[in-house]
């Protein structure tokens, strides 16, 4: 049985037994809370708004739904790495967690009301103890998941010299993405976007400042040419690091993974700075400054060659 298929049962098994308590909480105690029942708290942690419990409960199997099958997609699609593996157990951790709580907690605060505007109040506390949980949760499941070794990459052979002829002109462009990385920023933004339909907005505050800045350097697009290397983030290609050819010393292949360089998304140390989306094959910059630039990224020899066939270029002239 392979990787893939033992993760799908598995998977697949957690979901369905997640949903099935979910649904199970609810018939238990269906006669016990008024219909329909509270479902949206303000800020002073009063009820405001109701709705069907029929509702109320697929919403939350939905949600747990949504979030099975992200973490699922990551399991699948990033299966030779250790840090998809951690990030798909962590995802699906967490969010199990976090559905019940926000389940449980509405079923709660019903329980044995007459009337949905007699439900009990959830202070501000309750939420920050259910985002508590669930980050707990993710963390857990970070650290069952990250087990393992990641693909073995083999490093490469050395950097082929590039002669450019006079007057040539040539430009080397490529990119990489951390999937896993990228999936967190969506969740992170969905479970702030869902805390603001539920009427919490300072709740949503933590996720939403989070997402952000996790899709924005979960990707990154890097291109060489006669004036540098120019590395822009996320969909919208922004923000930019430019580092000018006169900057860089030499550029070859290296293979590095993410603790040696301080850890993913972009990390300054003292004597280098990185962009590390992904471990393996990395082009590898020499600066003039004596200190490293690191970046993850796809085909790094092809950007070598071109850095150091314009460096040769330049000093020619």
């Amino acid at each position: 049985m392979t990787y893939r298929t033992r993760f799908l049962a598995a998977s697949g098994a957690w979901t369905v037994a997640v949903a099935a308590v979910l649904l199970a909480g609810t018939l238990a105690v269906r006669d016990r809370v008024p219909d329909p029942m509270a479902s949206h708290w303000g800020a002073s942690g009063e009820p405001d708004g109701s709705m069907s419990v029929t509702a109320s409960t697929w919403v939350g199997v939905g949600l747990w739904l949504v979030i099975a099958v992200v973490g699922v997609a990551i399991g699948v699609s990033g299966w030779r790495r250790r840090a998809s593996r951690a990030a798909a157990v962590a995802t699906l951790a967490g969010g199990a967690v976090f559905s019940a709580g926000l389940l449980a907690s509405t079923l709660w605060a019903n329980l044995d009301a007459a009337e949905w505007q007699q439900a009990k109040a959830l202070p501000f506390w309750h939420v920050l103890l259910l985002l508590a949980a669930t980050a707990l949760a993710g963390w857990l499941g970070w650290f069952t998941g990250n087990r393992g070794p990641d693909e073995r990459v083999e490093p490469a052979e050395g950097v082929a010299e590039l002669r450019l002829k006079p007057g040539q002109r040539a430009v080397w462009v490529s990119s990489v993405r951390n999937r896993p990385m990228q999936v967190v920023g969506v969740v992170a933004l969905l479970v702030g976007v869902a805390l603001v339909v539920l009427q919490l907005p300072m709740a949503a505050v933590a996720p939403l400042l989070a997402g952000v800045p996790v899709i924005v350097v979960a990707s990154a697009r890097v291109q060489v040419d006669e004036n540098g290397v120019h590395a822009s983030f996320g969909p919208l290609r922004w923000p930019v690091r430019r580092i000018r050819l006169e900057q860089i010393d030499s550029a070859r292949v290296e293979t590095r993974r993410a603790l040696e360089v301080g850890g993913w998304g972009y990390r300054v140390l003292p004597t280098s700075t990185a962009i590390m989306l992904r471990g393996g094959e990395c082009l590898a910059l020499r600066l003039t400054s004596g200190r490293n630039f690191y970046i993850s990224v796809d085909n790094p020899e092809r950007g070598a060659e071109l850095v150091n066939a314009l460096i040769t270029e330049r000093s020619a002239l």
